[in-house]
């Protein structure tokens, strides 16, 4: 009995031994597993893993039929058993293709998030994020009822904008022509100098197309021997100047006096009228004389039967009362306000008229060039100015030169300068005067702790750039929805 009992126990205890090494190998096993999952997790379970966050992360991201292309999630930070355990995954690398943000339709959105826990079904915490949106320029948003914008990137990285400005946006524009003005025979000249608009001064040789060329304005017609000699625009109007000397022929001279044949001589600067009474030859003598616009042939002496006789001698009155005096009076052509005859000599070349002087022509008769807008002319540093306050009536093709910018949350393409007419100007010197074009554009409201960051320019694209710590995110705010 006793050895029995001996064997029976033994075999218990050998029994009980082995079960043990059994149990004791299991949890070897299991836990060895457990730690080979965890550091080199089999690819069928890591891939069913990876799939089951996919699956929920692109859940998050948009509502349902919000999206039509898919989005892309990249799972990254190692392997997904440690990072589930412990509740947060350390990264994911988020890809939105095609998606409206912001009002803007077909954006691309990439983000990669970090330390990233999902406390409920509809939200999702990120420790960080750094994303960016991307909007083609065919896709920027423009003007309603204005052509559209072309864009294009600057080459120093700075964004230009072609556009049409309409011609109501330019009626409160001011501009002021510069002209040299010059005589060219009986013409006067406005050559444009140069063009003062949206406070800068250009040369009228680059702007040909808006000065218009050189103005020429017909004179009036002066007498052989008088010619302009001068222009200049002045505080009170534009000043010609002439002078010369116009002279009469004597061979010009009327040939009829008081119904007598008369013919003329020139002897001491005395004019001779030779003609004949009672059938004897005689000879007026007379000196011109002006008088305002008058010109006068004074008799001095009467030169009959081979003597002279004074004005005072019976022969001389007799002869003299034959002649009326109006016949030796004319009154000479008018002349323009401030030029005068100035004196008269007789020699046998004829009569000798000196003609000068100043005339001004005030800016408020100076001819209006064509169009609707009125031009106010002056005088500056020798300069005639023409200033006008309106555009040409028509659209004129601008640049626009500037850096977005981000401003809370909107996007700010305001404009640093304006090209118009191949010159680059201020941009708010312009804008001063044109009405501007929708520059400023809201971008979607953000969650708490994720803000604007920056905006670049890309060949064919803008990027704004967005950043935040400690974020919270419902399902849909990334693109601008809620479920």
């Amino acid at each position: 009995m006793t050895e029995v009992y001996r064997a029976t126990h033994l075999a218990r205890f050998h029994l009980r031994r082995r079960w043990v090494a059994v149990a004791a190998s299991l949890v070897v096993l299991i836990v060895a597993a457990g730690m080979l999952a965890m550091a080199v997790p089999l690819p069928i379970f890591e891939d069913f893993l990876n799939r089951q966050v996919v699956s929920r992360v692109s859940a998050q991201v948009a509502c349902p039929g919000a999206l039509t292309t898919p989005p892309t999630v990249t799972v990254a930070g190692g392997p997904l058993v440690p990072q589930l355990l412990r509740g947060s995954l350390d990264e994911l690398r988020l890809t939105v293709p095609d998606a409206t943000l912001s009002g803007v339709p077909h954006a691309a959105f990439v983000a990669t998030m970090k330390d990233v826990s999902q406390p409920d079904k509809n939200s999702t915490h990120v420790g960080s994020i750094d994303a960016t949106v991307t909007v083609g320029f065919e896709h920027l948003p423009a003007t309603p009822g204005a052509t559209t914008p072309t864009f294009k990137r600057a080459p120093d990285g700075g964004l230009t904008v072609d556009v049409v400005m309409p011609a109501e946006a330019a009626k409160n524009v001011r501009a002021k022509l510069y002209l040299r003005m010059a005589i060219v025979g009986e013409t006067a000249r406005s050559i444009p100098d140069k063009l003062q608009i949206f406070g800068q001064s250009v040369s009228a040789a680059k702007v040909g197309d808006l000065t218009g060329g050189t103005r020429t304005e017909r004179l009036p017609h002066l007498p052989d021997g008088v010619a302009y000699k001068s222009i200049s625009p002045r505080k009170d109007g534009v000043h010609v100047a002439l002078a010369g000397v116009a002279t009469t022929a004597l061979s010009e001279l009327p040939t009829q006096v008081g119904g007598r044949s008369v013919t003329y001589s020139a002897t001491g600067g005395l004019l001779g009228i030779n003609t004949s009474a009672i059938g004897l030859p005689l000879t007026i003598f007379t000196s011109p004389v002006l008088s305002g616009g008058t010109l006068t042939l004074t008799p001095t002496k009467v030169h009959i039967l081979g003597g002279d006789h004074g004005t005072n001698d019976p022969i001389a009155k007799l002869v003299l009362s034959q002649v009326d005096q109006k016949d030796l009076s004319r009154t000479l052509p008018a002349l323009p306000s401030g030029v005068a005859y100035r004196s008269v000599s007789v020699d046998a070349g004829g009569i000798r008229v000196v003609i000068g002087g100043e005339t001004v022509k005030p800016f408020s008769a100076l001819t209006q060039p064509p169009g609707d807008n009125p031009t106010v002319f002056g005088a500056e540093d020798g300069f005639l100015t023409a200033s006008q306050t309106g555009g040409s009536g028509e659209a004129t093709p601008i640049e626009l030169y500037g850096r977005p910018q981000i401003r809370g949350a909107t996007l700010d393409i305001s404009p640093q300068q304006i090209e118009m007419f191949g010159i680059r100007f201020p941009a708010k010197n312009v804008l001063r005067e044109v009405a501007a074009q929708q520059t400023t554009f809201p971008l979607q409201a953000l969650p708490a702790n994720l803000r604007y960051d920056k905006v670049e320019v890309l060949p064919a694209a803008l990027r704004i750039h967005l950043s935040g710590k400690d974020v919270t995110l419902t399902r849909g705010s990334l693109t601008g929805g809620s479920c």
